[in-house]
């Protein structure tokens, strides 16, 4: 689901009886590299962790493709997992957002 998707569910569940109150857990995905990291302060709104982790090799395999059209090898980074109150909950090496073959 896109992140407008995302927010387009987001309007219409509060009108649906019986979701009054529900909310999803808030996730945030932070890019790191030897340099630092990039901080995602926005967050995305997610079912749960598995949901989490697929969001993430999304992105990394998109950062990826984009580095590597650029003639950039970025597989060495990570996306960190993070929860509302800052605990990291996974580490995803970009390395293993790919299939490898053979």
């Amino acid at each position: 689901m896109s992140a407008t998707e995302r927010q387009n569910a987001q309007a219409i569940l509060p009108a649906v009886p019986g979701f009054e109150g529900f909310r999803m857990p808030r996730f945030y995905f932070n890019i790191l590299s030897e340099a630092g990291s990039l901080d995602d302060w926005e967050g995305t709104e997610l079912p749960d962790l598995d949901a989490a982790r697929m969001e993430a090799v999304r992105d990394a395999r998109a950062l990826m493709s984009s580095a590597v059209l650029l003639g950039y090898d970025i597989a060495s980074r990570s996306v960190e997992i993070r929860n509302e109150t800052g605990d990291i909950l996974l580490v995803l090496p970009f390395s293993e957002a790919v299939k490898r073959m053979g």
